[in-house]
């Protein structure tokens, strides 16, 4: 699919050049006068992410399959590692939050971006091995997905990891949809996970949560403390204006502003490219989420439109909380900017999940003449 391969090159182009401009002064800073080593780090990761993509592309998708049980498992194991006392040394804390695992030679890795691909390959999987008619049963299209959900949502909880928790719910409620779920028990289940929501919002862990939202209403309120993200955020995204400062020429960015090269990547991005440059950038963005969804409702078989429409799912919320995030819309999550945001590891797994969409696009029917 010629477009969903444009626009995706579009997207990593850009946010390349976006990483440098946002991470070199925190490079200079933090490792040692090394402004490059953000760029350098997160440039080989796409080149590998480019190979794979384009292996991927030519893969038979039919065969994730044998690759979906093996995921779950791969995902649930590494992210219990988080309460095992040896295991939990590798984890890293970053304000607050456990959500990192230390790879030696490589920096850190997020499971969480294990476990959505994971939830993508098992759910659309068992979908297609249930069928339509088992699909519409409570038994088999409502539990065990919930069952499989409630087991990352407790894992993500251990991590402080409410944007994740997000993120894989909305695939694997799309994925139960799209595999022919009856709407009675989807909808049972939709309130099954906000009453989960709410719940944990009322614990002593949802606390963390709480207090987010609270700063989220009047980040002023503490613009020296737990507002100053959102403060500077907001100071970046004013000062880019209309036309914005100019490529390379943000303020915030130089130790004022946290994170401008991960999770508010994209209040540079405004800064320096203006109103414009965001609209541009969000246009990018849904027409590659629209392509996405294109090749998902017209792929060759139920398989390829499960896996397409949960993968475009993931990207799509992903960069809609990123951007709502760094723009005031919503509480402070941690959500990183696909194809943008600072992470070797993400990267080559969005890239990966690029060349499965072109592989089934790839199966999709010949349009019809006339």
């Amino acid at each position: 699919d010629q477009p969903l391969l444009l626009l995706t090159m579009l997207l990593l182009c850009m946010g390349l050049i976006c990483l440098f401009s946002a991470s070199y002064a925190n490079a200079y800073a933090y490792q040692g006068g090394n402004s490059t080593y953000f760029i350098l780090r997160q440039g080989i990761f796409a080149a590998g992410g480019l190979v794979v993509m384009l292996i991927v592309s030519r893969f038979d998708y039919h065969k994730l399959h044998y690759f979906a049980i093996p995921s779950l498992l791969l995902a649930v194991g590494v992210m219990a590692t988080i309460k095992i006392p040896g295991a939990k040394s590798l984890w890293v804390t970053i304000n607050g939050a456990t959500r990192w695992i230390k790879l030696p030679g490589i920096g850190t890795f997020q499971p969480s971006e294990l476990a959505k691909i994971a939830v993508i390959l098992c759910f659309s999987s068992l979908a297609t091995i249930y069928g339509s008619k088992k699909m519409h049963t409570l038994r088999y299209g409502i539990l065990p997905f919930m069952a499989i959900l409630g087991v990352f949502a407790v894992e993500m909880i251990w991590e402080k990891h409410l944007s994740g928790t997000m993120i894989i719910a909305a695939i694997g409620m799309i994925i139960i949809y799209f595999g022919g779920a009856n709407l009675f028990w989807f909808g049972l289940g939709g309130c099954g996970v906000g009453a989960a929501a709410l719940w944990y919002l009322s614990t002593e862990r949802g606390k963390y949560a709480m207090e987010r939202i609270d700063i989220w209403l009047d980040p002023f309120s503490d613009p020296l403390g737990a507002g100053w993200q959102g403060v500077q955020a907001q100071l970046a995204i004013g000062s880019g204006g209309f036309w914005g400062l100019g490529l390379g020429q943000s303020r915030q960015k130089h130790l004022y502003l946290p994170e401008p090269a991960n999770d508010f990547i994209f209040a540079v991005w405004c800064e320096e490219m203006g109103f414009i440059g965001a609209v541009i950038l969000v246009i990018l963005f849904a027409l590659l989420i629209w392509r996405g969804y294109y090749i998902a409702l017209n792929a060759s078989d139920k398989f390829g439109t499960l896996l397409a429409a949960g993968i475009t799912t993931q990207i799509a919320v992903q960069a809609f909380l990123n951007l709502c995030v760094v723009t005031g819309l919503l509480p402070i999550t941690g959500a990183s900017l696909p194809f943008f945001s600072y992470g070797g590891t993400a990267l080559l797994i969005q890239l990966a999940e690029m060349g499965i969409l072109l592989a089934i696009s790839r199966h999709m029917p010949a349009p019809k003449e006339g």
